[in-house]
């Protein structure tokens, strides 16, 4: 029992695992880093296939603006170029030039050439539904001016502009400023060419073409974008010019402030890049164009790109969890026929107790398992001829343990109930012979043929006939009351079981005590036990003299130093009961020092049954002290 107590609390000391679930376990934790390993593998793969195609996507994006804007550009400057090959123009600007100051010419044929350059640029800006003002200076005033507008506003020194020195200095190329609002409600921008002599090249004057963004709008918004995708022009200054997303607007100042604080954008054709713009990282891909020095940029979140890369990754994801679950439903089959049988086995194994010890199990196999069935049944018949063998040996014990109690009557009880008698009989006292007649009943009912159970009524029987000879000892000591309910007088119980307690009561609470006390005994039913009571109002006891009285603490001291009491002893009998009926039944004590004892005995109630198991003694007969009873043969044997 101490080996199995130890083996119980090592095995508490840890979770324990099945066969089974350690397998799986041992499979989960090589199958799932493999996956996992693989799975991480896929979603770079793909991330890798997502970046590049969105690369491509941005590069085919900005190439197409690029070759758009540049042809829209280039239409734009056909009126430029057409200027330095225009005859009246050309005559007109000459003229110009010779005047005094740059002025513009009064003479009729200059006024005629006026006429004519005014009628071509009307046409174009009727062929054009973009082009707003066409604008011709001299060195450093306005000639010739053209608006769809009917309120102009000033003019300022064209001298003093970036976009005036910006034409000349590029000597035949071409200038794109703004975008500003300028002459109209919306914004525009503006294309200057410097207007050259086609006789020697020299400076005549330059051309300024104002357009509106609708023909940009129209090539941008032709452009397919994709979610949180943003496509945007942005002039040499890093200005936006239009943009084109398809939420809200992303380029706002901060944001092209970013952009010119991360170095803009990597200036050659096709270039992509990584950029990390007011706490967010973008995928960049640029073209700048050579012609107009405009960039197109086209931005994607780095978010967008992975949350594609996981949607691409997601139905697979899914085909390995499924081949996962397949393969443990498959592996949980397979164990199944293994670890069953033996759970089985574990189960049975369980079951065996003393009591039920003959569990068989069909040996079934020929294989491991079938060698531990058929050790497993060995093992159960070998302890249930074990268990057969000590409960008899426990019965033989009990046995024994009640003769070696019976044969514990105090000798000195007896003794002294002898004494007490001679000495009576000397004197003729006629108390004599009650107390010889309750002696006898009491060996009689003591010695029982060696039967274990007796009637509640005769163990009552036993009490009355020991508390009568102690009466007559300690005349004027104690009086008593026996009280046996009607409902328990036929009921088994051990026998020998009142008569220690009322014993312990006398010499331990009344015999110290000064004065006559008062000793009750009873015995009735309580729910489904019987319950003896012994109460007296005598010394009474601590806690701890209680308790080392039903512990038997008291049992190893020396003769000289126990205390007097009963020879069976309460210890016994608590044993005794227990042996009998289980722990929950027994003796207990209720205790005060000066207030006297209430001690009980719970046993269940059992009706009378096998007469053999029982001592019939007759009937019980009492005689007050000083009082004859009639003499029968007390000493004659019941049962020959």
């Amino acid at each position: 029992m101490e080996m199995k107590g130890k083996n119980e609390k090592k095995g508490k000391k840890g979770i324990r695992l099945g066969i089974k679930p350690k397998i799986l376990l041992f499979l989960t934790f090589v199958i799932v880093p493999f996956m996992a390993l693989i799975s991480g593998l896929i979603y770079q793969n793909s991330v890798r296939r997502s970046t590049h195609a969105q690369i491509a996507h941005a590069e085919s994006i900005v190439s197409n603006m690029d070759t758009n804007i540049d042809s829209y550009i280039s239409e734009l400057s056909v009126l430029a170029n057409e200027c330095n090959y225009n005859y009246y123009l050309q005559q007109y600007l000459r003229a110009a030039r010779k005047e005094e100051g740059g002025g513009a010419p009064k003479d009729a044929e200059s006024l005629g050439e006026n006429e004519m350059i005014g009628a071509l640029i009307e046409t174009y800006l009727q062929n054009r539904s973009d082009t707003t003002v066409i604008s011709i200076y001299g060195k450093d005033n306005l000639l010739i001016r053209r608006s769809i507008y009917s309120v102009e506003g000033t003019e300022p020194d064209p001298e003093g502009t970036d976009w005036y020195r910006e034409a000349v200095y590029r000597y035949g190329g071409i200038c794109l400023s703004g975008p500003d609002k300028m002459t109209g409600a919306d914004r525009e921008m503006a294309l200057s060419s410097m207007i050259r002599n086609s006789e020697d090249g020299a400076f005549l004057g330059v051309i300024r073409v104002n357009f509106n963004l609708n023909r940009l709008s129209e090539i941008v918004d032709n452009t397919t974008v994709d979610a949180d995708e943003t496509v945007g022009i942005l002039n040499e200054k890093g200005e936006l010019i239009y943009e084109k997303s398809s939420g809200h607007r992303i380029l706002n100042r901060a944001m092209l402030k970013a952009l010119r604080e991360a170095d803009g954008l990597d200036k050659r054709n096709g270039s992509y890049r990584p950029v990390e713009l007011c706490g967010v990282k973008y995928h960049v891909t640029s073209v700048t164009q050579p012609v107009t020095g405009w960039r197109i940029v086209d931005l994607q979140p780095r978010e967008s790109i992975l949350r594609e890369a996981r949607n691409s990754i997601l139905p697979m994801e899914v085909v390995v969890l499924l081949i996962f679950s397949v393969i443990l439903i498959l592996l949980n089959t397979l164990l199944n026929h293994v670890v069953d049988p033996i759970v089985t086995l574990q189960k049975k194994m369980k079951l065996v107790t003393l009591d039920n010890a003959r569990l068989e199990m069909p040996v079934q196999t020929n294989d491991e398992l079938g060698m531990l069935v058929r050790n497993f049944n060995q093992m159960t018949d070998r302890i249930d001829k074990l268990s057969s063998q000590l409960i008899e040996e426990q019965k033989k014990k009990r046995q024994y343990e009640l003769r070696a109690l019976q044969a514990q009557i105090n000798p000195h009880f007896l003794y002294n109930t002898l004494d007490s008698i001679i000495w009576m009989a000397e004197l003729q006292d006629p108390d004599v012979v009650p107390m010889t007649e309750a002696l006898a009943r009491l060996m009689r009912l003591a010695l029982n043929k060696g039967r274990e159970f007796i009637t509640v009524e005769d163990e009552m029987n036993y009490v009355r006939n020991y508390l009568l000879i102690q009466s007559m000892r300690y005349q004027d000591k104690f009086d008593y009351q026996v009280v046996t309910d009607e409902a328990v007088r036929n009921c088994i119980t051990v026998k020998l079981i009142v008569q220690p307690l009322v014993e312990n009561s006398i010499y331990h609470g009344i015999k110290e005590k000064r004065g006559k006390c008062h000793l009750e005994v009873r015995a009735f039913r309580s729910g489904a036990d019987v319950l003896f009571t012994v109460q007296d109002d005598g010394k009474g006891m601590d806690a701890e003299t209680c308790a080392r009285i039903l512990t038997g603490s008291g049992r190893n001291e020396k003769k000289g130093n126990r205390e007097k009491g009963s020879g069976i002893g309460v210890f016994n009998v608590n044993e005794r009961i227990q042996l009998e009926y289980g722990p929950s039944y027994g003796v207990s004590y209720q205790s005060e020092p000066g207030k006297g004892t209430l001690a009980t005995i719970r046993i269940p109630y059992v009706g009378k049954r096998n007469s053999s198991l029982v001592c019939d003694v007759g009937e019980h007969r009492e005689a007050s002290p000083g009082k004859s009873v009639p003499k029968d043969n007390i000493f004659a044997e019941e049962d020959k």
